[in-house]
């Protein structure tokens, strides 16, 4: 029953939500938005109702990377590069932004706009160019609430 009641409080919040909700405004740290041209790779992730295909990943810096995240699953996800603490204070974010709808609350859409990824729908593919740079503790992870706990996570090394 908790599922079910998170999916219908995050389908709203979907559904409410811009579709550059999680654009180039206020990157995170570990890089920032790049361009189509310049990719030197292609990742692809599948997200299932709980888990990544992608476990962990290993960058260099400065490098530049297409992300094709195919949503298989029904619940939305989202696929978000970050530290460990943006994370928590992002996931903090989304709880909130949760409760409020759930509540009639009026709340901003705008705080979304800081992310650095992307929102993909049940059943849809979404990517993003990113060009990596180099921070300590960083992470890939889907902050919709119960999903990182459910280790919709992985870390992110750099080679040398």
């Amino acid at each position: 029953m908790l599922f079910r009641r998170t999916f219908v409080g995050v389908s709203a919040l979907a559904a409410a939500m811009p579709a550059s909700a999680h654009g180039p405004g206020h990157a995170m740290s570990g890089g920032r938005f790049g361009e189509a041209g310049k990719v030197a790779r292609v990742i692809d992730v599948v997200a299932t109702d709980n888990a990544f295909s992608l476990k962990s990943l290993q960058v260099k810096d400065r490098e530049t990377v297409r992300f094709v995240v195919r949503n298989e699953g029904f619940a939305p996800h989202e696929f978000i590069i970050g530290t460990v603490a943006e994370h928590a204070e992002h996931r903090t974010m989304m709880r909130d932004m949760i409760e409020r709808r759930k509540k009639g609350e009026p709340h901003s859409m705008a705080a979304m706009d800081h992310a650095s990824g992307v929102w993909i729908e049940g059943d849809k593919t979404a990517t993003f160019v990113w060009i990596f740079a180099r921070a300590p503790n960083l992470e890939f992870a889907c902050n919709i609430p119960g999903h990182y706990e459910d280790g919709m996570k992985g870390a992110i090394t750099f080679s040398r």
